[in-house]
């Protein structure tokens, strides 16, 4: 292809077919944000060109944390991935440090993009691993002093404060997003001791296959039993609407967490993804 007619600019709304057929058809994709189309307009969202054609695309987006992360990015397959990166990146990234933004990450899903990245100033942030469980059987579990309830509406607040004190910026969920998860989830519970929220479990369910999206306790209250209660609720729950397999991903350096799931038979499907973050 010819370089020298290849442009960078911000997208429009009229982008959005371009970008999906790319996201359709493509073999170098990233795609974790589902509603992207809504930030056409956005300044963090650009495409490359070449003759009026649209050959490839990037979104970055922070969700009210200092870190951002690609949420959407692709390439057509006769597109050098070293000159995607040179001109879709620069634009990107300058804005993004005019945000005050500290870092950018990128979930390398697929592995296709990880020898780029390390070029391009990425270093490896952490691998993400996947576990399973297969059968129904449960450990011990002392009973503690806490009350389990479905969320609501108005616990989102306190959910997200949870999520401000119990986890590294980069896994961060907005009030927005977390209303958005709240909403769709199967399971969405909390964990209330003396009145406050102080931990909670989200979770979907397709039969026969449940999956574990985030459990989170507050510091304070850790090590006192809570997570424990909060993944066996979720794990009755998920059985008593037909999960046959319930799956859930931790970061390998996560052991605290890996002890809890592995007392609960939870196992290594030796899926492995490895994020990447670049400093600004």
């Amino acid at each position: 292809m010819d370089t020298d007619h290849l442009q960078v600019r911000r997208t429009r709304p009229s982008d959005w077919p371009a970008i999906e057929t790319l996201n359709q058809k493509a073999r170098r994709t990233v795609s974790w944000l589902w509603c992207w189309g809504k930030h056409l307009t956005d300044d963090l969202f650009v495409v490359i060109e070449h003759e009026g054609t649209v050959m490839g695309s990037l979104f970055a987006w922070y969700d009210e944390s200092p870190i951002a992360w690609v949420q959407q990015a692709a390439l057509d397959d006769t597109l050098d991935a070293d000159t995607w990166f040179n001109l879709a990146l620069p634009p990107v990234l300058d804005r993004l440090r005019r945000r005050e933004i500290r870092g950018l990450a990128w979930m390398d899903s697929e592995s296709w993009a990880g020898p780029h990245l390390a070029v391009h100033g990425f270093r490896r942030l952490t691998d993400v691993i996947t576990l399973a469980k297969l059968d129904r059987a449960l450990p011990d579990v002392e009973d503690v002093e806490v009350h389990l309830r479905q969320a609501s509406d108005t616990d989102i607040p306190a959910v997200v404060a949870v999520d401000r004190t119990a986890l590294s910026p980069h896994w961060w969920y907005s009030e927005s997003t977390m209303r958005q998860r709240a909403a769709v989830s199967f399971h969405f519970s909390v964990a209330e001791v003396a009145g406050a929220v102080v931990g909670y479990a989200e979770g979907e369910l397709h039969p026969p296959v449940a999956h574990l999206n985030r459990i989170a306790v507050h510091p304070d209250h850790q090590g006192r039993g809570i997570g424990a209660s909060l993944l066996r609720d979720a794990l009755r729950t998920f059985w008593r609407r037909g999960a046959e397999r319930v799956t859930l991903n931790t970061q390998n350096d996560n052991r605290r967490s890996q002890r809890l799931y592995r007392r609960f038979g939870f196992e290594s499907t030796g899926d492995s993804t490895t994020a990447w973050e670049m400093k600004l």
